[in-house]
């Protein structure tokens, strides 16, 4: 009978194990020797020494001081109680890997700062002492673990609501196949750490896929080196954690996350069985809070793993020429402009607002986003090797602006002299003006102050406050900057090309937009978007609009925020909801009955004790009572987002048709606690027509929550962005027909 065989690799790199005869040397038992006297170091409170710190830079763990904590004499009291006002959180701290995300750091944090507490962060040695520590009245919450950590007939836990899942991931080469299966393993070498949760389910692969080599790597070599090591080709692939994946793989571009080899696992926080009143906190942030942090995903995938993910995300800032929010509808040329580039391929458009040029390029290069669209002019940009440029879609020219159209018009570069022009340094023209002066130009060149934006940096040249400054030809002939009573003055070059960016290895994707560039500039329907936003005639010159307002998404945002918050629900999923219902419209009516901005049927109303459909406050709060009570009907254990999404298909198709589609998910061998890709399906089975009585009929038009459930989504993941980034402006009215929801 063969057995798991061991053998020593080159020095410093690890102990391989592999189908066959087992054999052990002397540097593997020394390996071990070394791994136990780090565990009993750790035991009594002394740190790794050099690779721990390593290891909280590399993935900054917060306040470890290099020692594990003590029991102590009496639990003290509830977080609010306690002097000082702190949340003690208990972690487990791998020598040689994350501590916590910084998704869930994030989370916690936010949490902690709202409700006016400190973070006093406490480890441990190992999982196994989490528990006993929260026992002991060591620790309030206990994070980075997932359900099974309060799993047995007698929990020493209660856990939060699941705010993500995880699984265990290979890592490999970006220029390698991608695995997909267990098969794809076969003569290859996974590097692993042998204290990992992942390294009993490495060794039983080594007996079911042929020739699969496990190389254990020891526990002194922190993980970011061995990402380097698989990065050189030292190592052939490595493992993570998906939660980790985007923290890890942030300096490591050349490396891609592939096949599961686990199934996906939800995480959870753990309180103290007696902490009610905390862990209703807890579950009420969560609900609120969640989607925050978690809608950045990393991915550095071509445009074929674009559509089968189903979404494009585009990288932009937040202005009137590129993507923006007017009562509650997304616009922007840009935005537009992609928006049906996206949907001739089937894509849904996800927009990553970034708040400076640099940021863009730094969220690209992480993988946060797959291509960025904010009037780059290409020639004026200094170029990386690793960015790739589209063909042109759009040709601006840089022009002064400054104040009164009577002002007296500069012709020629010799009225510069004495001038004075201010701009961000983050303007693609700055580089550019740089140039001028160099050449010979006598004018003073002044850095805008910090946070100043194109809006911004318009209102200061009406004001007086700046002289001159410079934005492109398409962005002044704008209506909110010729509302400022503002001139266009020289041309300070000839027409430049916009280009959109993205990852140099992103050549499909390049070609597909290439295509569409080909076939569509010009075409009637990028005529329509340039006039649209760039071609409109004048204001009047009396009506000049302010140009920043406190961030808005709809007329009733008061009354959303104040019911959304006795319900636990964050105020934007609400405003999305709410626009796709009614868009805004409180005497919407429906053919089915439905009325006012939450589009209530007359039975619906009358459970929730609305009296007034088309008052706008009475249809918002029994809309979001009716969104609470879909909600309670589904598990606690249920992921938050599956859980939200199942209440917004409820919502919409009603609560029995979604669970007979969960129990047909199952049937199908699908997954009847996930929405997208799995009960969706369902619910587009149980839309099929069928034959009854000689007759053709269907069970159900479910196919329509499906679309629903989907538009939602978008629109609440790109409001969140939006607001994030509290770059929300106020621009006068751009005509437009019904919106063409993506």
């Amino acid at each position: 009978m063969q057995q798991t065989m061991m053998r020593a690799d080159p020095p410093g790199l690890g102990m391989s194990f592999s189908h066959g005869r087992r054999a052990q040397t002397g540097s593997g038992r020394l390996l071990r020797l070394g791994a136990l006297c780090l565990a009993m170091l750790a035991a009594v409170g002394v740190s790794a020494g050099a690779s721990v710190a390593r290891a909280a830079e590399f993935c900054h763990a917060p306040g470890f001081s290099g020692r594990f904590i003590e029991p102590s004499p009496k639990p003290p009291a509830s977080p609010a109680e306690r002097p000082g006002k702190r949340l003690r959180v208990l972690l487990q701290y791998p020598v040689h890997a994350c501590a916590i995300s910084k998704k869930e750091r994030r989370l916690i944090e936010q949490y902690a700062a709202s409700n006016g507490l400190k973070i006093d962060w406490r480890y441990v040695a190992s999982a196994g002492q989490l528990l006993p520590a929260l026992a002991a009245g060591l620790g309030d919450i206990v994070l980075a673990q997932d359900q099974a950590l309060a799993a047995g007939p007698k929990p020493r836990a209660q856990l939060t609501y699941a705010w993500a899942d995880s699984a265990w991931r290979i890592i490999q080469r970006r220029d390698n196949d991608a695995i997909t299966q267990p098969e794809h393993l076969a003569g290859r070498q996974i590097a692993a750490y042998r204290d990992s949760r992942i390294w009993p389910l490495l060794m039983a692969l080594t007996q079911s896929v042929e020739d699969l080599d496990i190389l254990e790597i020891p526990p002194h070599v922190p993980y970011r080196a061995l990402l380097k090591r698989v990065e050189a080709g030292q190592h052939d692939l490595t493992v993570a954690d998906s939660l980790l994946i985007e923290d890890y793989l942030a300096a490591s571009p050349r490396l891609r996350a592939t096949y599961g080899l686990t199934a996906k696992r939800n995480m959870a926080w753990a309180v103290p069985p007696a902490a009610d009143e905390l862990l209703d906190e807890l579950n009420q942030y969560l609900n609120r809070q969640h989607f925050t942090h978690a809608i950045a995903t990393t991915h550095f995938d071509d445009f074929p793993a674009i559509k089968a993910r189903g979404i494009l995300r585009v990288i932009t800032t937040a202005n009137p020429a590129h993507y923006y929010l007017q009562n509650g509808r997304l616009l922007g040329f840009e935005y537009e402009l992609l928006r049906d580039f996206a949907a001739s391929h089937s894509l849904r458009l996800d927009m990553v607002v970034a708040r400076s040029r640099a940021e863009m390029f730094a969220l690209l290069s992480e993988g946060k986003g797959d291509m960025i669209a904010a009037s780059l002019p290409g020639g004026a940009l200094n170029a990386a090797a690793d960015i790739l440029f589209t063909q042109p879609y759009h040709y601006v020219s840089p022009v002064l602006v400054g104040r009164g159209s009577a002002a007296p018009p500069m012709t020629d570069f010799s009225a510069l002299a004495g001038r004075r022009i201010t701009l961000s340094r983050d303007n693609p023209y700055w580089h550019y003006l740089r140039s001028l002066q160099a050449a010979g130009l006598e004018f003073e060149l002044t850095e805008a102050n910090r946070g100043v934006d194109l809006e911004a940096s318009l209102a200061m040249v009406a004001l007086g406050v700046y002289d001159l400054t410079v934005l492109g030809s398409h962005q002044f002939n704008m209506r909110f900057a010729q509302a400022m009573d503002l001139s266009a003055g020289l041309r300070l070059a000839a027409p430049l090309p916009h280009r959109w960016a993205l990852r140099a290895d992103n050549r499909q994707l390049a070609e597909a937009l290439n295509e569409y560039i080909e076939r569509g500039y010009r075409g009637r329907h990028y005529n329509i978007l340039h006039a649209k936003y760039f071609e409109l005639p004048r204001l009047p010159k009396t009506k000049k609009p302010a140009t920043t307002r406190p961030a808005s998404l709809s007329p009733y945002d008061d009354l959303t925020r104040l019911y959304a918050d006795k319900y636990a629900f964050d105020w934007r999923l609400i405003v999305a909801l709410m626009f796709q219902e009614s868009r805004f419209d409180p005497n919407a009516y429906s053919s089915a009955g439905a009325r006012g901005l939450m589009q209530l049927i007359p039975a619906t109303a009358r459970l929730m004790g609305v009296n007034d459909s088309q008052d706008p406050a009475d249809n918002i709060y029994g809309g979001i009572r009716y969104l609470s009570y879909l909600r309670d009907k589904f598990e606690d254990s249920l992921l938050l987002e599956d859980r939200i999404w199942l209440t917004l298909a409820a919502y919409n198709a009603g609560y029995g048709r979604v669970k007979k589609a969960r129990a047909l998910a199952g049937e199908m061998g699908l997954d009847q606690n996930r929405w997208f890709d799995n009960v969706e399906l369902a619910m587009l089975r149980l839309a099929r027509p069928y034959m009854r009585n000689g007759k053709q009929t269907r069970y159900c038009r479910c196919g329509q929550a499906v679309v629903y459930v989907r538009e939602i989504r978008t629109r609440y993941f790109n409001y969140i962005r939006l607001l994030e980034n509290r770059r929300i402006a106020a621009y006068p009215a751009v005509k437009s027909g019904p919106e063409k929801l993506n």
